[in-house]
């Protein structure tokens, strides 16, 4: 095994590592989706509309409502019509938010307890790396989306394992 090899394999292994303790010790979300939802809302003022969600979590419009609909049953966001024809406004509710901060500082401990270990130098060398590593896959091709789902495989007979 090369040793670029055996250095992917360890990045791989650290990172399914790391997203499992951030999972067991990070944020948990009432149901699937709202969190991720109602985070990206307290980020951004507690209010967007529908396509800059659509655009921030990369969801199609359809499961868009579908989970904030479930966000709105449990009292964290409010959906109200937009001036544009097709588009509609998700707004923070008070309890939203509260549950927003209580997730991002769950998540912040998390990331902390996980880094614990590392000096802050050792962190800004690691983040230098991990930049460098990041900017050569996107120049071998690699970007942050994958390309459609189901639809995708359908019409794309050469990827149809990989996607």
């Amino acid at each position: 095994m090369s040793k670029a090899t055996k250095t992917l394999k360890q990045l791989r292994k650290a990172t399914a590592l790391t997203n499992r303790a951030m999972h067991k010790n990070g944020p948990k979300s009432y149901k699937m989706g709202v969190g991720a939802l109602i985070k990206v809302l307290h980020k951004n003022n507690g209010e967007l509309t529908s396509r800059e969600l659509v655009e921030a979590l990369s969801y199609d419009r359809r499961k868009l409502k579908e989970i904030a609909r479930k966000a709105e049953r449990n009292g964290f966001v409010t959906i109200e019509a937009a001036d544009a024809k097709k588009t509609y406004t998700v707004k923070l509710t008070d309890e939203g938010d509260k549950l927003a901060e209580k997730r991002c500082a769950a998540q912040e401990k998390a990331a902390s307890d996980i880094l614990a270990s590392f000096s802050d130098e050792e962190l800004e060398q690691l983040n230098a790396l991990t930049e460098k590593l990041i900017l050569s896959a996107k120049e071998q091709g690699a970007h942050g989306k994958r390309k459609g789902g189901k639809k995708h495989r359908k019409h794309c007979k050469h990827c149809k394992k990989h996607c």
